[in-house]
């Protein structure tokens, strides 16, 4: 059983062209979610990626008996 889904979403920036198809531009940004409500915004791509880290982690370590 998963207690906590963290996923980290890239924000691309979507140009449409006449012919109709779309071209998927990333912008260096992303978003952090969890199950658990955790919702980080717009942030930098790095600082997503640690955001999940310290949340994977912490949930991680919360878990363990003492």
């Amino acid at each position: 059983m998963v207690e906590h889904a963290t996923v980290v979403h890239a924000v691309l920036s979507d140009t449409v062209h006449p012919a109709g198809w779309v071209e998927h531009e990333p912008t260096g940004h992303a978003v952090v979610r969890c199950t658990c409500g955790l919702d980080s915004s717009i942030v930098t791509e790095p600082l997503a990626a640690q955001i999940a880290d310290d949340h994977r982690r912490i949930v991680a370590e919360a878990r363990t008996p003492a």
